[in-house]
């Protein structure tokens, strides 16, 4: 649940994001879930995806096709501090999702993915058929 104002007045932004910190400290069977930032790029033979994700465990990352959608999946989850207090926590936990619809000339074969620095990169390699090629002309002489 997110704490919004409905009146039209806007309190200061630390206001609200205190209210929201409180009511997820409150209930931590809320999952927030976010999307990661994204670029797709394509070139002649694939179409790659970058996702920002960083301090994202290596090993919590999940990436499928499910159903004609790329999905991206992984859990950014908040450190335990023993003997201490927290006075300010603005770092976003929980559940990151994002799913594309797969281009229809995208193969399911030769998929990649790597993570490295905070970013995954996934490439979809182009089905052979729907690349261009040249047709050799032959002329009768």
């Amino acid at each position: 649940m997110e704490v919004r104002m409905t009146n039209g007045l806007m309190p200061h932004d630390s206001v609200l994001r205190r209210l929201n910190m409180m009511w997820n400290e409150l209930d931590p069977a809320v999952a927030r879930k976010s999307a990661p930032t994204a670029d797709v790029i394509e070139d002649a033979d694939s179409y790659h995806f970058y996702f920002e994700m960083p301090g994202i465990k290596s090993e919590s990352v999940d990436v499928r096709v499910d159903d004609g959608h790329l999905i991206v999946e992984a859990e950014r989850t908040r450190p335990e501090w023993k003997d201490a207090q927290v006075h300010l926590s603005e770092r976003a936990y929980g559940t990151l999702h994002r799913a594309f619809t797969m281009p229809e000339d995208a193969g399911h074969e030769g998929i990649k993915a790597t993570y490295k620095d905070g970013l995954l990169e996934v490439t979809l390699p182009k089905k052979p058929e729907s690349k261009p090629f040249k047709v050799k002309v032959e002329f009768d002489s």
